[in-house]
């Protein structure tokens, strides 16, 4: 797949790119028909199957101090849209000046001089230029005067609801990860780099791999069923694991009015007698069900209890997943 960040530094040899628009934040259901469609017209009629999309996120530039949480990081949407077939994806860095750009200037920039673009699928709410000026009908026309054939495709809907990714980030919000995961057609995740703790998970019989959380949607605090993918010399392996989202406030001290930094502290469920070294290598964290929200214990043996019935808890999810009975 081509990876271009910025659509000037793009160079396509034809004239057959179909082209699909939009911020595409978790690749959703909705999203997903889309991306389809583009890749079956580029198949059919030989062209690229083509993605504009932007970073950072319109939002963050149009309202300064807005840091939009997101529900799949950039790199992350890249990989997810190349996974799913895509031949170019062009990451627009979004600024002011590009902000300012009219509608008309944008369609001749992007779709015309940019991709080349011979078709053309967007969105029931897709608009463009500045201040959203650009919509389906002037789209349409101009569409027209440039022999682009343009599809506006209406929304995946769910529970009688359009899929959106505001609405996977309320479920999100509200632990409802079972439905946000239909929505998304995967489970929310986290991935990243395992860092060295502060070795309390061990100390407690509880060895956790640790990650930063980075500029993503932060889970509701509390513990969760996850599954844990190991990345190790270019190996995956997939392990049931229970999770926690959190500030661990049994360890804070009260004297300290910093506030404390979120950790996803992920444990392994492992076979008897094994263990896994994951220090400096990659983890993905899959949270599949919300089991309970973070609390403080009295004491480091109350914890300690209430971990491993965390543990049994997620070692039954997990049975019952597999037999079908959960």
């Amino acid at each position: 797949m081509l990876h271009v960040r910025g659509i000037d530094a793009l160079s396509l040899d034809q004239d057959q790119a179909v082209v699909t628009i939009g911020n595409f934040d978790g690749v959703h259901l909705g999203h997903r028909k889309i991306i389809e469609r583009v890749i079956r017209e580029a198949k059919r009629i030989g062209g690229p199957a083509c993605v504009f999309t932007f970073r950072p996120h319109p939002q963050e530039v149009l309202r300064p101090g807005t840091q939009v949480k997101l529900l799949t990081l950039y790199d992350e949407k890249v990989k997810i849209l190349e996974d799913l077939g895509v031949d170019v994806v062009v990451e627009e860095p979004f600024s002011q000046d590009f902000f300012t750009l009219t509608a008309r200037e944008f369609f001749e920039k992007v779709i015309v001089r940019g991709f080349k673009a011979k078709s053309l699928f967007v969105g029931h709410d897709f608009a463009f230029g500045k201040k959203r000026e650009g919509n389906l009908e002037l789209l349409k026309v101009w569409c027209a005067e440039k022999g682009i054939d343009v599809t506006v495709l209406d929304p995946e809907e769910s529970g009688g609801e359009i899929v959106s990714s505001t609405r996977i980030r309320g479920l999100l919000n509200e632990g409802k990860i079972s439905e946000a995961a239909i929505l998304m057609d995967r489970f929310f995740f986290y991935r990243g780099v395992v860092v060295k703790g502060d070795q309390r998970g061990r100390l407690l019989g509880f060895p956790t791999a640790n990650l930063k959380l980075e500029n993503k949607l932060a889970l509701p605090h509390g513990v969760y069923a996850t599954w844990a993918i190991t990345t190790k010399n270019g190996k995956h392996e997939k392990f049931p694991s229970v999770t926690n989202v959190g500030v661990r406030p049994t360890f804070k001290v009260e004297s300290s009015q910093n506030e404390l930094p979120i950790v996803v502290e992920c444990h392994l469920i492992l076979p008897a007698g094994e263990t896994i070294d994951l220090y400096g290598e990659t983890l993905e964290v899959q949270f599949v069900e919300h089991f309970r929200s973070e609390k403080k214990f009295g004491s480091f043996e109350e914890l300690k209890i209430q971990i491993s019935k965390d543990k049994e808890q997620a070692q039954n999810f997990f049975r019952n997943l597999r037999t079908g009975s959960a």
